[in-house]
């Protein structure tokens, strides 16, 4: 069990829950995969392709960046492999309906949550996304775990304003 975390769309953000006076308690998995996705993974020095295409600048010193605010976890200046994710950096340049926004979603979300089949958590992780409404972005990780047939899936959906 870990501590149990809600995420609130309308907001970007999460937050730790209070049941009846105390923390609340969830799933491990699920508080693991919350925290992969929405904190803020520092930005690569240089833009892949994919990347690229789907409107993602590149870190302050990349050429044909004019982005400074790289982000990232103080504490990843210790670790081979950063937490969190890329999600942020499809805030600043989404358009509604790019098929290159899906496919760099999907890369970002693996990137996040490969660490979970690196350390054994799971067998396999899984990522599907597609656009919802008109400003949202919607997807589904489907994580399964060593030694069970079952898979867990969790949905969420990311929203922007101003997208077109």
């Amino acid at each position: 069990m870990d501590i149990k975390i809600r995420w609130v769309p309308s907001e970007c953000r999460g937050d730790w829950v209070i049941e009846n006076g105390d923390i609340g308690l969830d799933s491990a998995l699920t508080s693991a995969v919350l925290v992969s996705l929405f904190s803020d993974r520092v930005a690569p020095e240089t833009v892949t392709t994919d990347a690229a295409s789907a409107g993602i600048v590149g870190a302050p010193d990349a050429e044909g960046s004019n982005r400074a605010d790289r982000r990232g976890w103080w504490g990843d200046v210790y670790n081979a492999v950063p937490i969190g994710s890329r999600l942020w950096q499809l805030a600043r340049t989404i358009v509604a309906n790019q098929t290159s926004v899906l496919r760099e979603t999907e890369a970002i979300c693996h990137e996040a949550l490969q660490w979970l089949i690196d350390d054994g958590v799971a067998q396999s992780v899984n990522v599907a996304a597609s656009w919802g409404k008109k400003n949202a972005l919607i997807f589904k990780i489907t994580i399964r775990k060593p030694g069970q047939s079952a898979a867990q899936d969790f949905l969420f959906s990311w929203a922007w304003e101003g997208i077109s």
